[in-house]
C-alpha cells in the first residue's frame, strides 16, 4: 500500500505549502494516514486526511478538526502531539481535504508487537498500562476524552516507551461526540478500553466486547457469549491481575470488589497486583541495574545493540544512558535515589516526592517544540544509569539558537517544597529552577513566564536548587542554560531528579 495514491492525494503532493506526502501508512477507515515531511522544520510528521468532495463530508470534517484543535492544547509525553489542523481548498487539483498534522512516532503498533513477541509478562503488562494510563489521565485533565483506545493507537517505541495516538480525533471520525469536555461516562469508557488493552497484553487476544478493532490480534475466546477471563485464556496470569482486568472491563462479574472507573485507578491496581514481582525483579537487577534501562527493550529487534553496550559495561563503562552513548561519572548520582545523608539530631527525615506519577515532559519552546520526548521518564525512573538527554549542539549555549532546554513537571496541584536536586550524566552544566502556579504559555520566551527560584552555576554533576524560603508552585521547570562538552559537540543528560 505504501506509495499508492489515496483518494484525491498522491505521493509528492504538498499540503499547506510545507507538508510533503511520502507514503500511505494506513487506509482502512474514514481517514487515510500518510507519512510526510515538514519541509520547513525538516522533521517527519503524520498526516491524517479525509477527502471532502461534498458539503455533507465537509460538515463531517468539522468535528474531526475541532477534536484536533482541542488535542493541540494537551501536552504529555505519552500522547502523540498534534501540530496543525485545517481544511484546504484545492481548486483545480482534485477534491478539497481536511487534514491533521501530528508528531510522527517511531514505534510499533501494540497489536503487531504482541503478534511478534507474544503475550507479555504481568510485570511488563503493568508497565505498559501505567504509561498508557498516565497519558489518558493527562488527556482527561485537559478536558479531552480519547474515545477509541485500541491496540492500533498504542505504540511501543524502540526505547520501550508507550505513546498513545489519535486522542479524540479517531472517535470524532467515527461520529462519536468526544471533542467536548471530559465527562464521567466518557472517562469510564476510556478506562474500560484501557482494561481491554491490559487483557490483550497478557493474552495476545482482543476482547471484542468493546466494539473497537483489535488490529491483527485474534479475538478473545468466549463461552455462551461470555468473555473468558484472562486467567482462563493464559496460564500464569496472577489472580490479582486477572481481577483488575475484570473490575475495569466487566465489573458486573466481580461484585465483591469495586469497579475501576478511572485510568489512574486501573493503572494503580495493575501495579499493585504485581508489586511482589516488581520487588523481586528490582532485587535481581540491583547488581546490574545499568543493563535494564527499559523492560520492553528485550522484545525489540535491536537487542543486539544492547548486547554490545553490555560488553562495554563489562570493561567498566556501564550501560551508558538511555539517551544513547552518554557515559556517566560512576556513583555520582546514586545518592539522589538512595540518599545517605542522615537527618540532623532532633529533626525529621525529609521525604522525597514520588515522581513515578508526576507528569513530566520535555520543554523546548524556542526550538522545534520537542527535545527527545521518548526519554523523559528516564529522569524519574529511579535508575541513575538511565537519562533524558538534550540534543547535541555546536556550542555550550545551544549554538546560539535558543536560551535553554529542560524538563517541565506538573505536580497536579500547588505544593510547598524545599528544593530540587538534579543529577546530570556529567559535570559542567548550568541549570535554573523556575516555578509557576499555571502552565507556561506557548512561545519561544515561555521559560520567562515562570519564576526564577534558584540557579546552579558551578557545574557540579549533582546540582542543588534550594531557595532560602522554599518553593511554592504546581509547575517546576528544570531549565538547562549551558551544556558541557561531549565528544565533538555539547550535550548533557538528566539522570535523576529528587524533589523534597
Amino acid at each position: 500500500m505504501a506509495g499508492a495514491p489515496a483518494g484525491p492525494l498522491q505521493v509528492g503532493d504538498l499540503l499547506a505549502g510545507r507538508y510533503l506526502l511520502l507514503d500511505v501508512v494506513a487506509d482502512d477507515g474514514p481517514a487515510v494516514l500518510w507519512r510526510a515531511n515538514d519541509e520547513i522544520l525538516a522533521r517527519p510528521v503524520a498526516v491524517k486526511v479525509i477527502p471532502t468532495p461534498t458539503k455533507k463530508m465537509k460538515d463531517a470534517a468539522a468535528p474531526f478538526l475541532e477534536a484536533a484543535v482541542r488535542t493541540c492544547a494537551v501536552n504529555h509525553t505519552g500522547l502523540a502531539r498534534v501540530y496543525d489542523a485545517t481544511l484546504e481548498l484545492r481548486p483545480g487539483r482534485g477534491n478539497d481535504v481536511a487534514f491533521v498534522i501530528s508528531e510522527w512516532v517511531d514505534g510499533e503498533p501494540l497489536d503487531q508487537h504482541l503478534v511478534r513477541v507474544g503475550a507479555l509478562a504481568p510485570l511488563d503488562a503493568a508497565d505498559v498500562v501505567r504509561q498508557a494510563g498516565d497519558a489518558l489521565v493527562a488527556a482527561h485533565a485537559g478536558g479531552l476524552l480519547h474515545g477509541r483506545l485500541h491496540p492500533r493507537n498504542v505504540l511501543i517505541t524502540p526505547a520501550g516507551r508507550v505513546r498513545v495516538t489519535d486522542a479524540a480525533v479517531a472517535a470524532a471520525l467515527h461520529g462519536e461526540p468526544v471533542a467536548g469536555l471530559a465527562n464521567r461516562e466518557g472517562v469510564r469508557t476510556d478506562t474500560r478500553d484501557l482494561a481491554a488493552v491490559l487483557y490483550a497484553l497478557v493474552t495476545a487476544r482482543w476482547p471484542e466486547l468493546t466494539g473497537l478493532p483489535g488490529g491483527s490480534l485474534p479475538p478473545a475466546p468466549t463461552t455462551d457469549g461470555q468473555l473468558l477471563s484472562a486467567r482462563q485464556v493464559r496460564a500464569g496470569v496472577p489472580r490479582a491481575l486477572d481481577n483488575v482486568i475484570t473490575r475495569g472491563l466487566t465489573p458486573s462479574k466481580l461484585i465483591t470488589q469495586p469497579p475501576l472507573v478511572t485510568p489512574a485507578a486501573l493503572a494503580d491496581a495493575a501495579e499493585g497486583s504485581v508489586v511482589e514481582s516488581r520487588l523481586a525483579a528490582k532485587a535481581a537487577l540491583a547488581p546490574t541495574a545499568a543493563s535494564q534501562p527499559s523492560r520492553l527493550r528485550k522484545h525489540w529487534p535491536l537487542l543486539a545493540a544492547a548486547g554490545a553496550v553490555l560488553l562495554s559495561a563489562a570493561v567498566g563503562w556501564g550501560l551508558g544512558l538511555a539517551a544513547g552513548d552518554l557515559p556517566r561519572e560512576a556513583n555520582a548520582v546514586d545518592a539522589i535515589v538512595s540518599p545517605t545523608e542522615a537527618p540532623k539530631p532532633g529533626s525529621k527525615p525529609i521525604a522525597a516526592l514520588d515522581l513515578s506519577r508526576v507528569a513530566v515532559r520535555d520543554f523546548d519552546p524556542a526550538g522545534d517544540g520537542q527535545e527527545n520526548p521518548d526519554q523523559v521518564r528516564n529522569a524519574v525512573d529511579g535508575f541513575p544509569n538511565t537519562a533524558w538527554s538534550t540534543s547535541r549542539y555546536k556550542s555550550e549555549r545551544f549554538g546560539g539558537i535558543k536560551g535553554g532546554v529542560g524538563l517541565l513537571l506538573d505536580l497536579g496541584t500547588v505544593r510547598t517544597l524545599k528544593g530540587v536536586e538534579v543529577g546530570f550524566s556529567a559535570s559542567g552544566a548550568k541549570v535554573e529552577l523556575r516555578t509557576s502556579e499555571f502552565a507556561p504559555p506557548a512561545g519561544k520566551n515561555a521559560a520567562d513566564s515562570l519564576r526564577l527560584e534558584a540557579a546552579a552555576l558551578d557545574g557540579k554533576q549533582v546540582a542543588s536548587l534550594r531557595p532560602r524560603d522554599g518553593i511554592r508552585g504546581r509547575y517546576l521547570l528544570i531549565w538547562i542554560t549551558s551544556l558541557p562538552r561531549d565528544g565533538d559537540g555539547f550535550r548533557v543528560g538528566v539522570s535523576e531528579l529528587r524533589i523534597t
